[in-house]
């Protein structure tokens, strides 16, 4: 690895732990078009499982024009976007994965539903949808309410968000340096699952919308405060997220 190329992996850590707690990258066009394409698959098979008489060529990015086609509230559970293991493995031959592999060294996808492999977990929120968009929160409360999830020892978590269709800024917001302070928040049980409750009315003049446009990698700190943006756009918003594992030294 070069001089610049060690500097610029130092700069990001340190942004990453000590700074907004967050940085970004972009993937090559090549790459962004595969995976619109596995992503793209994988949505029309799941409707075609749960619907095999409805006939229909639309693109995931306009999903919003067929959605009243299908129960949208049922049809997409998290595990449903979960992308097989045959595309986890062509994913790991990514050029973004060797550049994260020279930012942070040998690192693994978190696999938090016991699938045998690591989960790229892909989101879809329709224009103008405030349902569609999950609440403000930082991924660690997850973790800690949820301790049966494996992490391996002496790892930290690092959370990766990739944008495929979206129009600018309505992507992804953040309260940056936010994972450098503490929040109270409490919780409750959902579908087997401890989930977090947090009031965020204090802190919304603090979140900031990112530059999403498509390719946008977005890595942050799992313990940032981080939303989804509701759609303003045209068409549907399409991204996809994963959770590494990385090596504690490193990280530190």
């Amino acid at each position: 690895m070069s001089y610049y190329q060690n500097k610029m992996r130092d700069k990001n850590i340190l942004e990453l732990k000590d700074g907004s707690g967050f940085f970004t990258l972009k993937i090559n066009k090549d790459e962004l078009e595969i995976l619109r394409n596995i992503v793209n698959e994988h949505f029309h098979k799941v409707i075609k499982t749960n619907y095999p008489n409805l006939n229909f060529n639309t693109k995931i990015n306009e999903y919003h024009k067929i959605s009243e086609k299908v129960e949208h509230n049922k049809i997409w559970p998290m595990v449903s976007r979960v992308l097989s293991e045959e595309k986890y493995n062509q994913f790991l031959k990514f050029e973004l994965i060797d550049r994260l592999s020279k930012m942070f060294g040998k690192f693994s996808i978190s696999d938090e539903n016991k699938l045998g492999y690591g989960e790229l977990v892909w989101r879809l929120v329709r224009p103008n949808k405030k349902d569609d968009v999950g609440p403000i929160h930082c991924d660690k409360w997850f973790w800690d309410l949820n301790p049966n999830h494996y992490v391996p020892e002496n790892c930290e978590r690092v959370k990766c968000w990739i944008s495929l269709w979206c129009d600018n800024k309505n992507g992804l917001q953040v309260y940056p340096k936010s994972q450098l302070k503490n929040f109270n928040y409490k919780s409750e049980k959902r579908h087997g699952y401890m989930k977090p409750i947090f009031d965020h009315s204090n802190i919304e003049s603090f979140m900031e919308k990112q530059n999403c446009d498509p390719g946008t990698v977005i890595i942050f700190n799992d313990k940032l405060l981080h939303g989804g943006v509701v759609n303003e756009g045209l068409q549907t918003r399409v991204s996809m997220e994963f959770t590494m594992f990385v090596n504690r030294k490193k990280f530190n």
